[in-house]
């Protein structure tokens, strides 16, 4: 009967061990999403440094970018063609492609995007180590 205790403790236990791990994974892969969706609005409204506060490398450093002149930038569309998150929930490769167009030439360009995305378990927050895009 006191095996029949433990036994049933110990499995309890494991349950919500369990339970907590696969809560923290929802949560942080719901947090790349928010990120991402975060991100991709604030490129496709012109809020340029918002989305260029996302650029941080592990190390803690910003890449550097020319955020001057974007205003002649219109960003008409972004889509995620491919998300891919790494076994431990730490790191994303996303591909995704921007269309913009020049407004002094009215002309629709296209970029396509190969992102690897980082967790910062301090934060709680994903972030982009890859420069910022070069609207050209």
């Amino acid at each position: 009967m006191k095996n029949i205790g433990v036994f049933s403790a110990l499995f309890l236990l494991m349950i919500l061990l369990q339970s907590c791990n696969t809560f923290k994974v929802r949560e942080t892969v719901a947090a790349l999403e928010d990120s991402i969706t975060n991100y991709n609005v604030a490129l496709r409204w012109g809020m340029y440094k918002d989305a260029y506060s996302y650029h941080f490398s592990p190390d803690g450093k910003q890449p550097p970018a020319e955020l001057d002149g974007l205003e002649e930038i219109s960003v008409t569309g972004i889509k995620v063609t491919e998300k891919i998150i790494s076994t431990d929930h730490t790191e994303a490769n996303v591909e995704s492609t921007i269309t913009y167009f020049l407004k002094t030439q009215g002309t629709i360009k296209e970029i396509k995007l190969n992102q690897k995305w980082w967790f910062n378990k301090q934060y709680k927050q994903w972030f982009v180590d890859h420069p910022f895009p070069d609207f050209k």
